[in-house]
C-alpha cells in the first residue's frame, strides 16, 4: 500500500511540477503572464484536465526513459571519439555488450543509477586520455535533444499528444542536463560535473578511474581479477573514503585478494572501509559490508579455533535486515551477492541445503551475468568454501 501511496504522490508531484514549468515555458517564450496561462488551465473541464494530466505522466515517463538512452548514447559518442572502446551500455537493468563480435542483452543493476556507458580508455599515457569530452557528452546529447523538442513544440502547430511529448522531451531532458552537469556530489558520488573538473586536478583520481574501467572491460570478458596485472591494484599512499572514485577502486583490490584467498589483508581493508560509514558513499558501503561478511565467514574456515566466537558473531552483527534485503534485491543480477547469500546460508545459518541450491542456481545461470570474469571467481570460492567449512 505505502508503495502505491508513494507512486500516486510521484506522479501527482510529477504533473504539478510539468504543469509549473509548463507555465515558465510559457510567460517565457510566448510573452504572456502566469494569470493567463492559468486562466486557459482553468477552462478546461474535468474530464480534459484528466485526459490531459494523464497524457503528461505518461510522456514524462516516456521521456525519462528516452533521455537516460540519449544521455548514455552521448557518453559512448564522446567516448569513441577520443579513443575509447565500447564496453556495456546499461538502462536501468538492460545491458548490451559485444562478445565475440556479437551483440547480446545481460542484466546488470547499480544502485542509485538509472544507466550506465562503460567504456576502456585508449592505451595512451594517462595526461593524453582525454576525459573531458567523456563525461561532457551525455550531457551535450540531452541539451542538444532539449532545444530541437522545445523547437520544435513552440514553432509548430502539434496534436496535443506530439506537443506534450516535445514539451516533456524538452524539460525531462533539461533537467537531466542541469543534474549531470552542474558538479554535484549525490549520495556521496560524483555526477558528470563534478568528474569532468575534479579528474583534471586529481592525477590520482585519473589514474584509478582508467584502471577501473580497463579492469572491467577484463573481467566482463572473463578474466578474474587474480589473473590481471598486478600493477594494476597498485596500493595507494592513503585513501579517501569519502572520494567515490578511490572507494569504488579499493573494492575491486578487495575483490582480487578474495580471489587469492588473502582473507587477512582483504579483511583489514573492509575494516577501515566498513568504520567509514559516515563518510562513504552509502551505496560502497553496503558493498563493503557486504564483502566484510563473506570474509568473515571465510576466515571461519581458515581459522576454526577462533571462529566462533569471533568471526561467525562479526558477521551476524553485519548481517542486517537493510544488508539481506540488499543481497536479495542485487542477487538476480550480481553473482557476488549470490556469493554472499551462499556463505551466510552455509556457515553462519548451518543451512548446506539451501546453500547447495544458491550454487547449483548460479551455476545454471552462470553466462546471464554480466560479469564473467567475476562469476568464475565467485563459484570458485563457492566451492571452495564448501569444501573447507566444518
Amino acid at each position: 500500500m505505502k508503495k502505491i501511496l508513494k507512486m500516486l504522490l510521484g506522479l501527482f508531484l510529477g504533473s504539478a511540477i510539468g504543469l509549473l514549468i509548463g507555465g515558465v515555458f510559457y510567460v517565457v517564450f510566448s510573452g504572456g503572464t502566469f494569470s493567463e496561462y492559468f486562466g486557459k488551465l482553468s477552462s478546461i473541464d474535468g474530464l480534459e484536465m484528466f485526459e490531459l494530466i494523464g497524457l503528461m505522466v505518461f510522456w514524462m515517463l516516456v521521456s525519462v526513459v528516452l533521455q537516460i538512452i540519449i544521455h548514455e548514447g552521448g557518453h559512448l559518442v564522446a567516448g569513441l571519439l577520443t579513443g575509447y572502446r565500447f564496453v556495456s551500455f546499461r538502462v536501468f537493468s538492460l545491458t548490451l555488450i559485444k562478445k565475440a563480435g556479437r551483440l547480446m542483452f545481460r542484466r546488470f543493476s547499480i544502485g542509485g543509477t538509472g544507466g550506465q556507458c562503460l567504456m576502456s580508455p585508449p592505451d595512451r599515457p594517462l595526461d593524453q586520455i582525454d576525459t573531458r569530452l567523456y563525461n561532457l557528452g551525455g550531457v551535450l546529447a540531452n541539451l542538444l535533444v532539449s532545444v530541437v523538442a522545445l523547437t520544435i513544440f513552440f514553432l509548430y502547430d502539434l496534436p496535443t499528444w506530439a506537443g506534450t511529448w516535445m514539451l516533456m522531451m524538452g524539460i525531462i531532458g533539461l533537467i537531466y542536463a542541469l543534474l549531470n552537469g552542474l558538479p554535484l556530489k549525490i549520495g556521496g558520488i560524483s555526477n558528470d560535473g563534478h568528474n569532468l573538473l575534479h579528474l583534471e586536478k586529481s592525477p590520482l583520481d585519473k589514474r584509478l578511474l582508467c584502471q577501473m574501467l580497463r579492469t572491467n572491460a577484463s573481467v566482463q570478458e572473463g578474466v578474474q581479477p587474480k589473473d590481471l596485472p598486478a600493477e594494476y591494484f597498485a596500493p595507494t599512499d592513503s585513501i579517501d573514503w569519502g572520494d567515490g572514485i578511490q572507494t569504488n577502486w579499493q573494492m575491486m583490490v578487495v575483490a582480487r585478494l578474495e580471489n587469492l584467498h588473502q582473507w587477512d589483508e582483504a579483511w583489514q581493508l573492509l575494516h577501515e572501509a566498513v568504520g567509514a560509514q559516515k563518510v562513504m558513499p552509502k551505496v560502497f558501503w553496503m558493498e563493503a559490508v557486504c564483502e566484510m561478511i563473506f570474509v568473515c565467514l571465510a576466515k571461519t574456515c581458515t581459522d576454526k579455533e577462533h571462529a566462533e566466537g569471533g568471526h561467525i558473531d562479526e558477521a551476524r552483527a553485519l548481517y542486517t535486515p537493510t544488508i539481506r534485503k540488499y543481497v536479495e534485491a542485487y542477487g538476480p543480477t550480481q553473482s557476488s551477492k549470490q556469493r554472499v547469500a551462499f556463505a551466510v546460508a552455509l556457515v553462519m545459518e548451518d543451512n548446506r541445503e539451501e546453500a547447495a541450491q544458491i550454487l547449483s542456481r548460479l551455476k545454471s545461470d552462470r553466462q546471464q551475468y554480466l560479469l564473467q570474469g567475476e562469476v568464475d571467481m565467485d563459484i570458485e570460492l563457492m566451492e571452495w568454501m564448501a569444501l573447507n567449512s566444518h
